[in-house]
């Protein structure tokens, strides 16, 4: 059964967002309607609201953008994922050393949820800061590949979003690796795009049940095989390097 979604409040999370988008230009009354396509009257009292609740700041030449209450909000929300105010200092490092794209990736509430970013967003892809997918197979091994086995077998139960064909035995034994060596490898797959990002794009275009699930079946099925632990002979495309982060008492965050 499809989920029921708000549209008033699909509404507001795009006026939100749009100015997120422009953080430092603050836009007009006629440029948020037009760019969001909704009427100037249906624009004006959601501006209307957010302006009074402090979740947008009305300026003297009448333009909008983001109010002070959001700064709560977004405090309360890292203090809830991840300690970002220590983890982002030594991320943003790590890009500036190897001149790569780096992302934090935290497990909440059943989704996997991108907290932080550090580089730039390569052309022609979107921005995934903020993004949740559904950590369920094959989506989500990176994130819970150090966390114990009872974690990990809870994971492998649910009903995958794609047939997984490889043994059990070689999903143990990839893990036993990576847990040995600190990091797991994403292989650069011969296709237009990796399966697991097309696959989360899927889960979460907001495309009826039925359509999604008629175009995962032209994706192929999981087997793991893009994934290593070992550093590999000779040269080897890669596509990420996952490793983990965890807590004072060594659980992976």
């Amino acid at each position: 059964m499809p989920e029921r979604r708000s549209p008033p409040t699909q509404r507001v999370t795009q006026v939100l967002n749009l100015l997120a988008e422009h953080p430092r230009v603050p836009l007009s009354l006629a440029a948020i309607a037009e760019r969001l396509d909704l009427s100037k009257p249906t624009c004006l009292g959601i501006l209307t609201t957010l302006t009074e609740t402090g979740f947008a700041h009305r300026t003297e030449d009448k333009t909008y953008r983001l109010g002070p209450a959001l700064t709560r909000i977004g405090r309360a929300a890292e203090g809830g994922v991840a300690p970002l105010d220590v983890l982002l200092p030594h991320v943003q490092a790590l890009h500036r050393d190897l001149g790569l794209s780096c992302l934090l990736t935290a497990l909440r509430d059943g989704d996997i949820v991108v907290v932080g970013r550090a580089g730039s967003i390569a052309a022609g892809r979107r921005d995934l800061l903020g993004e949740r997918f559904p950590a369920v197979p094959p989506l989500g091994l990176p994130e819970l590949l150090w966390s114990g086995d009872q974690v990990l077998d809870t994971w492998l139960e649910q009903p995958p979003l794609l047939p997984v064909v490889a043994r059990r035995s070689a999903l143990r034994r990839l893990v036993r690796e990576a847990r040995g060596s600190g990091f797991l490898i994403e292989r650069l797959v011969d296709a237009p795009a990796a399966r697991n990002d097309v696959l989360a794009g899927l889960v979460t275009s907001g495309m009826s049940d039925s359509i999604i699930a008629t175009l995962r079946g032209y994706l192929p099925d999981a087997d793991w095989e893009e994934y290593t632990a070992a550093v590999p002979d000779g040269t080897v495309d890669v596509a990420t390097i996952h490793a983990p982060v965890h807590d004072h008492r060594g659980n992976q965050r």
